[in-house]
């Protein structure tokens, strides 16, 4: 019985180790600062890619994996970063397509981008699958972070965003 007791006992810490580690809220917050922010980019994609272990937390690592290519001069490294970040996303997306918050991230990554990077072609179905699903997003915090970067990114007219605010 101690024996039960003792691993269930670490296996909480061990828990709340982790949680205290990667707090998913701070890197929804800090977001959009990754691509101007070197430190914070490396922070946050060396938090998530040693503790990401959900679609959403991956898709977080994919997104500031290809943020950190704005922070390297080398431009092999830039599209190295690139091109494996946008490949994780994709492959979250393969694996989880209604998932209103890789559907988040992709569309805001590839609204941002330079067209030639060609990394572009699902801005339109993704702007369409938020509007019409955000309101889903049981997590409240994120569904307002996503709610306020999408408004202040002017990338819907106004009664787009009444709907997508619901």
């Amino acid at each position: 019985m101690i024996k039960v007791l003792v691993i269930a006992f670490v296996l909480l810490i061990g828990e709340d180790l982790r949680a205290q580690q990667l707090d998913l809220n701070a890197v929804r917050n800090d977001f959009n600062k990754g691509v101007k922010d070197e430190a914070l980019c490396k922070r946050y994609l060396n938090q998530l890619e040693e503790h990401a272990d959900s679609p959403v937390e991956r898709g977080y690592a994919a997104a500031f994996h290809m943020f950190m290519a704005k922070h390297t001069s080398n431009p092999f490294k830039k599209m190295g970063f690139f091109k494996d970040g946008r490949d994780r996303l994709e492959k979250e997306l393969k694996s989880n397509p209604n998932n209103v918050e890789l559907r988040f991230i992709r569309l805001s990554i590839q609204y941002h981008i330079p067209k030639y990077l060609g990394y572009h072609n699902h801005i339109e179905g993704d702007k369409d699958y938020l509007k019409n699903n955000l309101y889903k997003l049981g997590d409240k915090f994120a569904k307002e972070k996503i709610y306020q970067y999408l408004k202040g990114a002017n990338m819907y007219s106004t009664q787009e965003l009444a709907l997508l605010g619901r």
